[in-house]
């Protein structure tokens, strides 16, 4: 059966401010392809370097050799450090954002299967003070189509000298709402709020392939750089709507990271980058 054409996940929109769209999944996406999202937050008061230097040396090879059988990408981000404005407001996480991609969701589950190390910590070298003393992070996860399910804002983000900002969010409903629900109302309340917001240049939403996630969204906002995003979502007039079901924010509670466009790390080609 051949796929529909591609621009019914997304649009280009070049040169058009302001412009957004939105289009639902297809049928046909339960087979495409997957990228496994981590974040990897710094704990306070741990070394970087110390983080970097067992993640690049150990953990990371050790992945790629159980994985690579499956793996299709597999790169990481050093995150921007966040103001202290970005951590007050949105409780943004610093440290690293590594992404990993498989040709689909069977492929990603195949692989914890058949792993050569069989998918458990244990197998793999502990970080210092080792898994369960772990002093110098923590992690979050989801597993998202590599292409959103709804893409809201798509201009043109051709390269320059300075990186992008992208804002990387996980949040979730409540148990008491339904996932219909939910997206129903951030479709037609709270996306088309972001989507107006000034300096907004990719806004899509990611749902979890798996029903077990921890949070089973995602988004994703581009930004020229961090005084767009502080213009955007700081500033007086940039109030979101609140969900009928909380007085709160919808982001309230949420995990997000900012990262650049381009990774810092290639692991299967165990190449650095220039961010």
């Amino acid at each position: 059966m051949t796929a529909p054409n591609a621009l019914t996940r997304r649009t280009l929109l070049s040169g058009m401010a302001g412009a957004s769209v939105a289009f639902a999944t297809p049928a046909w996406a339960a087979a495409e392809a997957i990228k496994h999202y981590i974040l990897i937050e710094l704990l306070p008061g741990a070394d970087q370097l110390e983080l970097d230097r067992w993640y690049i040396t150990y953990h990371a090879p050790q992945v790629h050799r159980a994985y690579r059988a499956w793996q299709r990408d597999y790169i990481s981000f050093r995150s921007y450090l966040p103001a202290p404005e970005a951590l007050q407001s949105f409780g943004v996480k610093f440290g690293r954002m590594t992404e990993i991609h498989f040709d689909s969701l069977a492929q990603f589950r195949e692989s914890r299967i058949n792993s050569l190390y069989g998918g458990e910590l244990d197998s793999f070298t502990p970080p210092p003070g080792g898994w369960r003393g772990n002093r110098l992070f923590r992690t979050w996860t989801a597993t998202i189509p590599v292409n959103p399910d709804m893409l809201y804002v798509s201009l043109a983000t051709p390269p320059k000298e300075t990186p992008y900002l992208r804002w990387i969010v996980f949040f979730r409903y409540p148990s008491s709402v339904t996932a219909a629900d939910g997206d129903a109302w951030f479709d037609q309340s709270f996306a088309k709020a972001v989507a107006a917001l000034p300096g907004v240049k990719r806004f899509g939403r990611y749902n979890a392939v798996s029903d077990r996630a921890g949070y089973p969204r995602a988004i994703e906002i581009w930004f020229d750089d961090y005084a767009a995003w502080k213009a955007a979502f700081l500033a007086p007039a940039a109030k979101l709507p609140a969900p009928p079901w909380s007085s709160d924010d919808l982001l309230a509670g949420s995990v997000s990271m900012f990262v650049g466009e381009n990774p810092d790390i290639d692991f299967l080609h165990d190449a650095r980058v220039i961010p």
